[in-house]
């Protein structure tokens, strides 16, 4: 039996991979759903010009209010998914702190800018559900898998088709955590960068 021999560097990176990765994951659920406020949940997917109330994202043309002005949809929806990514994020980047001073682990500012990056931009973009909603026609045809994986919530409603329990849900939770190891690995890379070579030394 032969056992690999790794410079001292790759074994620092493969720890601190392991060590970002399993505080993504396991800070996913708390800080996707217990830091997001339900307003932001229900709006973060709207689009279109509609006059909906910032609020509760009802129609203007179907309840008038005197006290709030409705603006487009589709600027309620970004500033929901704004609102939600930025305490995901804060909320990631607390526990991905306190995980790597507990390890007594140093994560230089540009390893935590690009894993920000990359989990703030990416999550943004998916919980604006378009991006979704496209990638899934063209992977395995998942978009029949959303159509019929709806959730009924109360009797004579429209059923649910993006809430907890529902595909579009579960494919959603899926590609942020795969996004989350990527965004581990950057991390470990840049943290952890590979020794140069001097040229005319031994491999």
């Amino acid at each position: 039996m032969t056992t690999a021999n790794f410079p001292d560097r790759a074994v620092e990176r493969i720890a601190l991979f392991g060590a970002l990765a399993s505080a993504f994951h396991g800070s996913h659920l708390w800080a996707d759903r217990w830091l997001q406020r339900p307003k932001d949940a229900v709006l973060k997917g709207l689009h279109g010009d509609e006059l909906v109330y910032p609020s509760d994202g009802k129609s203007a043309a179907e309840v008038s209010r005197e006290n709030e002005t409705p603006v487009p949809a589709c600027v309620v929806g970004r500033r929901a998914a704004t609102a939600h990514v930025l305490t995901y994020a804060a909320g990631q980047l607390i526990v991905t702190e306190a995980v790597a001073r507990i390890l007594g682990l140093r994560l230089p500012w540009r390893a935590q800018l690009a894993g920000a990056v990359i989990n703030f931009g990416t999550h943004w973009i998916i919980d604006r559900r378009r991006f979704l909603l496209w990638l899934a026609k063209r992977v395995n045809h998942k978009d029949t898998f959303i159509a019929v994986a709806t959730v009924m919530r109360k009797p004579d409603t429209e059923p649910d088709t993006s809430g907890p329990g529902t595909a579009l849900s579960d494919l959603d939770q899926g590609l942020h955590k795969l996004l989350g190891v990527i965004a581990a690995a950057v991390m470990a890379h840049l943290a952890v960068p590979a020794r140069r070579r001097v040229r005319g030394t031994a491999c």
